[in-house]
């Protein structure tokens, strides 16, 4: 089951709790701010925790047997489109900025096999796996993460990087693919000790 619900400005940008309650979420938190322009595929296998905000025009889809989970302190930026045919955990803190394409599956492009979701099954070889964005990591804008990566905790990665293979905790990575640049300050944990959740 597909939900998508048109922007309106008497309504606001925003589902309110009520309708939130009425998508068929698998859980929803307190503070929760998704947008009404967001398209929500499969929402009972959807779970998401508390002070999250998902801008307009993105598309979460628990597609085949997948689901998605998110954390608290989480946000996912304009247009972005996360695939989760294996399962898709964000975890508290963690940020995809806009235009991030996350696939938790895609086809074998070897040409030993056909592609795409048109033809049948059984003449494709779906390459897929879990992905993880781990606490604190941020995702930057435009950046494509494929199946079965791991982000590790406290970990950038810079605008328009590609991710190919799981990324190791406190780095900096950038690039096509993304590699290693640097380490990554870890002060954000320290502040987060400061935040008080209500």
């Amino acid at each position: 089951m597909a939900v998508t619900a048109p922007g309106g400005a008497l309504a606001g940008s925003f589902f309110s709790e009520e309708e939130l309650a009425e998508l068929g979420l698998e859980s929803f938190g307190h503070d929760v701010r998704i947008s009404r322009k967001a398209s929500l595929y499969h929402p009972e296998r959807i779970s998401v925790g508390s002070h999250v905000r998902i801008d307009d025009y993105c598309v979460l889809s628990a597609c085949k047997d997948g689901f998605i989970r998110i954390g608290s302190r989480c946000y996912i930026g304009a247009m972005s489109f996360i695939e989760a045919t294996s399962g898709f955990t964000m975890e508290d803190f963690a940020t995809l900025a806009a235009r991030v394409t996350v696939y938790g599956g895609t086809d074998d492009y070897s040409g030993l096999f056909l592609t795409n979701p048109c033809v049948p099954d059984e003449t494709r070889n779906i390459i897929s796996g879990p992905i993880r964005i781990c606490r604190h990591a941020i995702v930057g804008t435009c950046c494509v993460v494929m199946p079965g990566v791991t982000v590790g905790e406290g970990t950038a990665v810079g605008a328009s990087s590609l991710v190919l293979r799981s990324l190791e905790p406190g780095g900096i990575f950038v690039g096509v693919p993304a590699r290693y640049l640097k380490p990554r300050e870890n002060n954000l944990f320290s502040l987060e000790a400061g935040i008080r959740d209500d």
